[in-house]
């Protein structure tokens, strides 16, 4: 098996394994369930994004909202779980697969509304989605670049086809101002960087700075995991207050060095 689709396909063993009727916390309900569904490591840790929460995590904490919402199982606080009468009764009934609908029906009145389509009815076309390029070059100098296809993989790790995205190309490019200011003027545009946004910044890419301001190698790869954190923190930054960061790293929207004063 693999990792489900779907949040409410994880309703039925979640119940079973709790039919024990003894409290249990939030850690044994996901064991409980990489053994049902036989998910590999790669699985659990899989990710939405670079930094975003496991995709694993996200459907057992949805699925666990909507049993406590439904009222088939109860919690003392954030780990703690035990299945309820209600649940009891549904658990009773071996059902092998409890979609939203079942829960609903069984529960104690919160109506779950479904995300799916209605049947018959004609879903809304996609609009399409305008995305920024972001490719970053391989780590390794002589790796092989990967092969073009009909269909990539976003940010969030989701496969987009090139039919229903447009690619804007942008003259903007962080990862090279992160390589080539580190010899020239990186400290005085790091130390307005970390001035400017201390507050706003991980850990993570407070210590990514300091390793690549301590990198004294002129070939530092584009593609390394530290200008990646300090790339994607920079692009954040840029898509919420771009004249501000330009003017702390003194540059234009072309990457172009500028003036302090300007």
């Amino acid at each position: 098996m693999s990792l489900p689709k779907q949040y409410s396909l994880m309703y039925a063993p979640i119940l079973n394994f709790l039919s024990d009727g003894a409290p249990h916390k939030r850690k044994e309900i996901k064991d409980s369930l990489i053994a049902v569904f036989s998910l590999t490591l790669e699985e659990q840790i899989m990710q939405t994004g670079g930094r975003g929460k496991g995709i694993f995590d996200n459907k057992v904490n949805d699925a666990l909202f909507y049993l406590i919402k439904t009222g088939m199982v109860e919690h003392n606080d954030t780990t703690i779980f035990k299945i309820t009468d209600i649940g009891m009764n549904l658990s009773n009934m071996k059902l092998r697969v409890i979609d939203d609908e079942i829960l609903t029906k069984h529960g104690n009145g919160f109506k779950i509304l479904s995300k799916q389509p209605e049947t018959g009815k004609r879903p809304e076309p996609v609009a399409r989605k305008v995305v920024h390029e972001k490719v970053f070059l391989p780590s390794r100098p002589n790796a092989t670049p990967p092969k073009s296809s009909s269909v990539s993989t976003g940010t969030s790790g989701i496969a987009i086809r090139s039919a229903d995205i447009t690619v804007v190309k942008k003259d903007l490019d962080f990862r090279k101002i992160i390589n080539t200011s580190r010899q020239g003027p990186w400290r005085q545009r790091v130390e307005r960087v970390t001035e400017t946004y201390a507050s706003r910044m991980s850990p993570e890419e407070s210590d990514a700075i300091k390793r690549i301001t301590k990198n004294k190698d002129k070939n530092l790869p584009l593609g390394s995991e530290d200008v990646k954190l300090i790339y994607v923190l920079f692009e954040k930054l840029h898509e919420e207050e771009a004249k501000k960061l330009l003017s702390v790293l003194f540059i234009d929207e072309k990457g172009q060095d500028v003036s302090p004063d300007v």
